[in-house]
């Protein structure tokens, strides 16, 4: 009993050994010395009060991102995850902007328009969950 005790510590060690634990400041989040800050609906990675990383939607990928950087691990692993976010948010703001043109087409009784409008919303809408589906993956 006192083996798997001991080999189920070593891999709980070594599983929080992979990643920093954020801590909550008035700043924002800091991750090592990488500071996760928020505008809006987006986030911003500092390192050294200079801005390392822009316009990240998802919070798991920017804390994510943050402990791979406060790390000092690949900054390839970081790039593809900040790109697979982008498409993400890029689609994200599409899909949007469709369902919001849609419903005022509605409401304006244009309903051939309407019609069209639910139609890119539909795809934009699917193509924005393979896109986090990608995002969550990566991690």
């Amino acid at each position: 009993m006192t083996q798997i005790s001991r080999r189920l510590e070593q891999i709980v060690r070594k599983e929080l050994s992979k990643n920093i634990i954020p801590v909550k400041t008035p700043d924002g989040i800091l991750v090592g010395d990488i500071l996760i800050t928020n505008q809006d609906n987006l986030k911003f990675l500092h390192r050294n009060q200079q801005v390392i990383y822009s316009e990240i939607h998802l919070n798991s990928v920017a804390i994510k991102m943050a402990n791979i950087l406060a790390l000092r691990h690949s900054h390839l692993s970081v790039d593809l995850l900040y790109r697979a976010d982008q498409e993400y948010g890029k689609w994200f703001v599409d899909s949007q902007m469709l369902r919001s043109q849609y419903q005022k087409a509605i409401h304006t009784q244009e309903y051939d328009r309407a019609d069209m409008l639910w139609a890119r919303y539909c795809e934009s809408r699917d193509r924005t969950i393979t896109a986090k589906n990608q995002a969550e993956r990566l991690l």
